[in-house]
Order: structure tokens, then C-alpha cells, then sequence
């Protein structure tokens, strides 16, 4: 059965990420079965227009995210879908409880811009198959809590602590994969987080019901 795929990707003045989208639209495109559109508007996630897909991937800047934007999403995910957040998906406004447990956490800061280690930990993971330790140039964020019943895939180590970098966890009867990396070009052509993004996104369409 075919899984579509709504890639939200939404530049700001920090991220290119409406080329992320674009990109991502092209990993996708050798996989079967999976049918992806794009859209650049917060106003996608609301008044029913989730219906139809299976995976919603947010890459985007979360912050002015709407009451009625953050129940349809985590009614999207309580209903056996899945949800992908990249990046600045956790930057959100804290009054946003229920979207922010729902993505696991919510975006506090972030290290300078520099080159640091990605560690693969936890038990054998589609999301991680084939992906070793790597280094990469990107901010580290940290986020404000522990991503609650998550199985955490990566780590990278900032302010003396394990900061989760990629994780999966779930909701209700459905699936949020978070993966923290993805600042600027420096990590989109990074061939290990595009096989995290890829594997990230054919396992949450897997999960999908």
C-alpha cells in the first residue's frame, strides 16, 4: 500500500529549509511506495487537511504554531500516523505543552556552530542501520527535558551530558521520529544524516496505520 508523505519545510531567517524539503523530496524518491508533497504553511496542519496522509514531516521553525495547528497534530499521531521532526522542530513557544510532549521536548539553546561527534547508541534500530559514529559540522541543540518513553538512536556529548540527537518514540498509536541535526548544507550533504532522514521517514511510513 501506498504511504503519502506531507513534507512541511519552511525557510526562516536561520534555515534554508525549504531546500531540506526539496532535497529530502529527492532521497525519497528511490523508495517504493511512497508518494511525498510539499507544502510551506503552518496552515496545512489544521482543518482537516492532515487527512489522507500517514507521515507528516516537519521541517520547520515551530515557533507561532496555533492551539488548533498543535491538537490536529498530536490528534494526527494519537491516531496511528507518524510524525518526523527535524531540527528546529522543537523550537516552539512553551505554551505549546501538548506539542512539545508530544515531539518529546522543546528547543532551550544550542552550542556554538562547530564540528562535533555523533554517537550511534541503544539497541539496533532500522532508523540507524548501517550508520557508524560520524563527525559533522552543525549546532547541537539541547532541549529542556529527557524526550520522555523515547528510544534514543543518537547522542552527541555538550555541557558534560549525552544530548539526545535522534530518537523515536510514541504516542497514542502512533510514531514521532526527531532527529536534532540539519542547520545548513554542512549537514544536508552529509551522507549520514541524509541516511537518517531517509531511514527515519521509510520506518515512520512502515509504522504508519
Amino acid at each position: 500500500m501506498t504511504k503519502r508523505v506531507l513534507i512541511l519545510s519552511q525557510s526562516d531567517r536561520w534555515h534554508k529549509l525549504e531546500d531540506l524539503g526539496a532535497r529530502i523530496v529527492r532521497w525519497l524518491g528511490g523508495l517504493e511506495g511512497v508518494e511525498t508533497e510539499t507544502c510551506h504553511d503552518k496552515a496545512a496542519l489544521a482543518g482537516g487537511q492532515l487527512d489522507g496522509y500517514d507521515v507528516c514531516v516537519l521541517c520547520a521553525t515551530m515557533s507561532g504554531l496555533t492551539a488548533e495547528q498543535e491538537r490536529a497534530v498530536v490528534d494526527f499521531v494519537a491516531g496511528a500516523k507518524s510524525l518526523v521532526g527535524i531540527h528546529s522542530a522543537t523550537v516552539v513557544d512553551e505554551e505549546r505543552t501538548a506539542y512539545i510532549d508530544l515531539i518529546g521536548g522543546r528547543f532551550t539553546h544550542h552550542s556554538p556552530y562547530h564540528e562535533f561527534e555523533v554517537r550511534v547508541v541503544g539497541q539496533r534500530h532500522p532508523i540507524t542501520a548501517g550508520v557508524g559514529d560520524f563527525k559533522v559540522q552543525d549546532e547541537l541543540y539541547v532541549l529542556d527535558r529527557a524526550p520522555g518513553g523515547a528510544q534514543v538512536l543518537a547522542t552527541a556529548l555538550w555541557e558534560d551530558q549525552a544530548q539526545p540527537l535522534v530518537y523515536a518514540k510514541k504516542h497514542g498509536q502512533g510514531q514521532i521520529v526527531y532527529n536534532a541535526l540539519g542547520h545548513d548544507d554542512a549537514a544536508f550533504d552529509h551522507p549520514a544524516f541524509q541516511k537518517l532522514v531517509v531511514q527515519g521517514i521509510e520506518w515512520a511510513c512502515q509504522e504508519a496505520r
